[in-house]
């Protein structure tokens, strides 16, 4: 334990004592309290006893009535003798006793109702990465039959508040069509064929159709008097997919290029073990950081001209980790087994100026300097030399293959 360590153990220690020596000194006096909320009165119990024990002590000894004032109490039982009013063994008992919380039907009612919340562990953990893209219990986010009876729905009362004489032709088979044919032109099947991800084919059609709703009022206002045609419908459907498919595309990345810094650190580990220091582990994110920046700015200017930017943006960045990862014994092996700090952050930028960058360049520009058409990929996909590694196990069959 280390010196500062042990102050602050010392410190706490001091602390605790400081408490329970007011707490077996003055809280004795407290009778307890439970009315109310069980827990409100033990907290209250607790704090009211410190308090009020620490003030009754201090009301005793400016009264004389313990021999450290000076000022000595009236009678012959207590002459003389200024431990004469400490309580006994049993007192005591009783009177800690009393601090702890009741047990009553209330408290256990409120602790069975208590539930774990799943976001609760370890921040950063391994385990974290075992969750990324992993299916959602909530059957709300799955549920596109009923979003599609909300959508019709709204179009009738939007109707009926305009009393619209015409006949619609919004109808539910029609809407499934339009989703159907949504994603086949977004290309969102792509995401669906991603194994043990989270982009299953009813959560995209929620997902379309919940972008759809959002932007449908537009089409009450005006002088159709609410009157929706299903090629209005159609055509806001179409924009959503579209959308829906750029905010998947960037959010994939983005996991994939957090999944690829942290396979750096743990490639670090399972390299050197126990030869980490401290300062490389906590300077690791900061290195990382730099080495992606300084690898996608060459890249910036034209990957800010395309439809896709931010994505595009995050695959560099999830390329330049992969690279590093590869290079990583490279990058921290010396003589003496470990790099220091300042070794790393040199081959780390080094790398990244000689290799990575070439490995981007790759992926992204083609022969004409133009940027290259890319597709979603898997999270577990790991980039190389020649480009992204994956196999048919990360792969299954989209619902209109099936």
């Amino acid at each position: 334990m280390s010196a500062g360590s042990r102050k602050r153990h010392l410190r706490a220690s001091t602390v605790f004592v400081g408490a329970l020596t007011i707490l077996t000194a003055g809280a004795f006096d407290q009778p307890p309290a439970y009315a109310g909320n069980p827990f409100g009165s033990f907290v209250g119990g607790v704090i009211g006893g410190v308090v009020g024990g620490a003030a009754g002590s201090q009301w005793r000894y400016r009264n004389g009535s313990s021999g450290y004032s000076g000022a000595r109490r009236s009678g012959p039982a207590n002459s003389g003798n200024p431990t004469s009013d400490a309580p006994s063994a049993a007192d005591s008992t009783r009177a800690l006793a009393s601090l702890a919380p009741p047990t009553t039907s209330q408290q256990q009612a409120i602790l069975k109702s208590m539930s774990p919340s799943q976001t609760l562990g370890s921040v950063g953990s391994s385990g974290d990465l075992e969750q990324i893209g992993n299916g959602d219990s909530d059957e709300s986010n799955r549920d596109y039959t009923s979003k599609i009876d909300e959508l019709i729905n709204r179009i009738k009362v939007a109707q009926n508040l305009q009393h619209s004489a015409k006949e619609g032709d919004v109808t539910e088979h029609a809407i499934l069509e339009s989703l159907d044919g949504a994603i086949r032109e977004a290309n969102l099947q792509r995401f669906e064929t991603f194994l043990g991800e989270n982009w299953s084919p009813e959560r995209l059609r929620v997902m379309i159709l919940d972008r759809a709703g959002n932007e449908i009022g537009g089409l009450f206002d005006g002088t159709n008097r609410g009157a929706v045609t299903m090629n209005d419908l159609d055509l806001i459907i179409k924009k959503a997919a579209r959308n829906v498919y750029s905010r998947l595309f960037e959010t994939s990345e983005l996991l994939a290029a957090n999944r690829g810094s942290t396979l750096f650190v743990q490639r670090l580990y399972q390299t050197h073990g126990d030869l980490v220091s401290g300062d490389v582990r906590e300077s690791a994110e900061q290195l990382l950081s730099e080495a992606s920046a300084s690898g996608v700015a060459p890249f910036v200017a034209l990957l800010s001209r395309d439809a896709n930017a931010f994505a595009l943006r995050y695959r560099a960045q999830r390329i330049i980790f992969d690279c590093l990862s590869d290079n990583v014994e490279t990058i921290s092996s010396s003589e003496s087994g470990m790099a220091t700090s300042a070794e790393i952050a040199k081959r780390v930028l080094d790398v990244d100026h000689d290799q990575c960058a070439k490995w981007v360049a790759s992926q992204l520009i083609g022969p004409d300097g133009k940027l290259k058409t890319q597709d979603p990929m898997p999270l577990r996909v790991i980039w190389t030399a020649e480009g992204p590694k994956d196999d048919p196990s990360m792969y299954g069959r989209a619902s209109d293959q099936l």
